[in-house]
C-alpha cells in the first residue's frame, strides 16, 4: 500500500530505497538523441509477458500527462521534483505504489522502494529483486572499479540512495533540529526536506539518507543509516517527554490550536496547512488529540497544491480548507 495511506507512523514516517542503473554501452540520458528507443527496450525488460514483474505495473509516458498531473504524481514521492518538466520521460509505477520505475531522468532507470514506517531492509529486498529481474533481460553499465557507472559521479558504486523520512517536530520546539542536521552531515550522511535534494523540511519533515555509496556495499549503506536513524529517534522521544514535563499545558495548547485552524478555517495555504498537520500529527502521536476520518500524514500528502488540482492559488486554498475541515 502506498506510504501515505493509513500511516498513523509515529516518528519514522517512511523509508526509500532507489537504485540508479544506466544500459551499458548507451549514453546518459542527457546525451540521448533518442530516449525512446532506450524507454522501450527498459519497458520490455519489464512488462514482457516472461517477465515476473509483467502484472506488477503500470506504464505511463510523462509527455501526455500535464504539469499538474505530473506534480501530484512528485507529491505521492512516484517521481522525482525534477520529472515534472521534463521531456522524454516516463516512469512505471506499481500497482499498490510501493515501486516505481522512473526512466530517462539523470539516469536511464531510478528504481525506487516507497514503504511506510522504518523499514530498509525489507525495502532494500524488494528493490534487490525487482533489480534483478529487470538485469535479466538488459545489461548494464558496470565497472569493476567504480561499480555501476552513473551520470552523477556521486551515485556510483552501489547506485543506492538510502532514505528514512522522519517527523521531528519536538527537536525543532527545543530548538536541537540544527545540531542534530550537522551531526547527521558529520557523520557523511545527509539531511534533506520532505522532498529530497533542494527543499525545505515543511511540515518538520526530515529525509536522512546516505551521501556515500562508493566503497561502502548495500548492506553497510543500510546499517549505517539505522544507526543514525535509531538515535534520531531516540532524541525525538526524549525530546517529547521533555516538552510534556516541562510545560505540558502550553503544549497542548498550541496543538489544540492548530487543530481547531484545521477544523474551522475557510481558506488555507499548503504552507500553512503543512505546519498546523505537523502538530495534529504530534498531538495525535502524544494522545492529546483524535484521530480523523484520514490519517494527519495522508491529509498532508492530498492538500498539496497538485491535489487540490490545476485552480488558481486562491481557488486551492478554499478547497484544501474545506478537504482538511471534513478529513483531519
Amino acid at each position: 500500500m502506498i506510504w501515505y495511506k493509513d500511516n498513523d507512523a509515529d516518528i519514522a514516517v517512511s523509508t526509500r530505497i532507489r537504485l540508479a542503473r544506466n544500459v551499458e554501452g548507451t549514453p546518459f540520458p542527457n546525451a540521448l538523441s533518442d530516449k525512446g528507443e532506450v524507454t522501450e527496450k527498459i519497458k520490455n525488460a519489464v512488462l514482457a509477458s516472461n517477465s515476473t514483474l509483467a502484472g506488477e505495473f503500470e506504464f505511463i509516458n510523462l509527455d501526455q500527462k500535464s504539469k499538474t498531473e505530473r506534480s501530484a504524481l512528485a507529491e505521492e514521492h512516484l517521481i522525482s521534483p525534477q520529472m515534472i518538466s521534463g521531456k522524454g520521460q516516463s516512469v512505471m509505477i506499481s500497482r499498490d505504489k510501493t515501486m516505481s520505475i522512473m526512466l530517462m531522468e539523470e539516469d536511464h532507470i531510478r528504481l525506487q522502494i516507497i514503504q511506510s514506517g522504518l523499514a530498509l531492509s525489507e525495502a532494500y529486498e524488494t528493490a534487490n529483486r525487482v533489480d534483478d529481474v529487470i538485469e535479466e533481460s538488459l545489461a548494464y553499465a558496470f565497472d569493476e572499479e567504480f561499480g555501476y557507472l552513473t551520470a552523477c559521479p556521486t551515485n556510483a558504486g552501489t547506485g543506492m540512495r538510502a532514505s528514512v523520512m522522519l517527523h521531528l517536530p519536538a527537536l525543532r520546539l527545543t530548538d536541537n533540529i540544527s545540531r542534530i542536521i550537522s551531526s547527521v552531515n558529520a557523520m557523511g550522511l545527509t539531511v534533506r526536506g520532505l522532498y529530497g535534494e533542494g527543499t525545505k523540511a515543511y511540515g518538520d519533515m526530515y529525509q536522512i539518507s546516505n551521501q556515500v555509496t562508493l566503497g561502502l556495499s548495500e548492506r553497510e549503506i543500510i546499517n549505517k543509516l539505522k544507526s543514525v536513524v535509531d538515535q534520531i529517534i531516540d532524541l525525538e522521544k526524549k525530546a517529547r517527554e521533555g516538552l510534556m514535563k516541562a510545560n505540558a499545558d502550553y503544549l497542548k495548547d498550541k496543538l489544540g490550536r492548530s487543530y481547531g485552524i484545521l477544523k474551522y478555517a475557510f481558506s488555507m495555504s499548503s504552507k500553512e496547512a503543512r505546519e498546523l498537520i505537523s502538530d495534529v500529527i504530534l498531538g495525535q502521536n502524544l494522545g492529546i488529540l483524535k484521530k480523523g476520518k484520514m490519517s494527519a500524514l495522508e491529509c498532508m500528502v492530498k492538500a498539496s497544491p497538485a491535489e487540490m488540482g490545476g485552480q488558481k492559488p486562491e481557488e486551492r486554498d478554499l478547497k484544501r480548507a474545506q478537504f482538511l475541515k471534513e478529513n483531519i
